[in-house]
């Protein structure tokens, strides 16, 4: 999927450019990891702004099958200051290519149950394209560089860890031994 316009089609100044922040900061850039229930109305509140026309969301949830077989949940486990630390790091590369107002990551750890969240990034943007774009970029990248772990446990009694695939994600070993339950 192309990804939308870069931004305002329907501005004839050449040189607008929207309000948007360069620098991440604690107070537009939210990063959370929790074992609670996570909220979509909480990560929308804090990247409202009245600068923004658009704020754009993804929202991750346990499916109910993967290969054809029942999901009874899934589990996830991070490390917690690595993945703030690269987390920040593609804020500031989206913040670079898209017109960001406030972002927002929220990623649940522990137990998520089907049908529940395990996932939710939340981004503010004076127009729609910079939002969706950002939002894209930021699913995609989180998947492919933060250390977090998913455990499939599905109806058959099987459980599967998988890791995302940065190399320092991949650590099925360390999940193989310390988790017999």
């Amino acid at each position: 999927m192309a990804p939308l316009p870069k931004c305002c089609p329907s501005n004839s100044d050449p040189n607008y450019v929207p309000l948007h922040y360069t620098e991440v900061t604690p107070e537009r850039d939210e990063f959370l990891i929790t074992g609670d229930k996570l909220s979509l109305d909480r990560a929308t509140d804090f990247v409202g702004s009245p600068d923004a026309g658009a704020i754009s969301t993804f929202s991750g949830t346990t499916r109910r099958t993967f290969e054809n077989k029942e999901v009874i949940q899934l589990e996830y486990e991070a490390y917690e200051d690595m993945a703030k630390k690269e987390w920040y790091k593609l804020v500031a590369e989206a913040r670079k290519k898209h017109h960001l107002i406030k972002t927002s990551l929220y990623h649940r750890i522990g137990i998520v149950p089907v049908g529940e969240s395990s996932v939710i990034i939340a981004v503010s943007s004076a127009h729609r394209a910079d939002g969706l774009n950002a939002v894209r970029f930021l699913i995609d990248q989180l998947k492919d560089k933060l250390p977090i772990w998913k455990k499939e446990v599905l109806d058959d009694g099987s459980a599967h860890w998988k890791a995302n695939n940065d190399p320092l994600a991949n650590k099925s070993s360390h999940h193989d031994h310390q988790h017999h339950h």
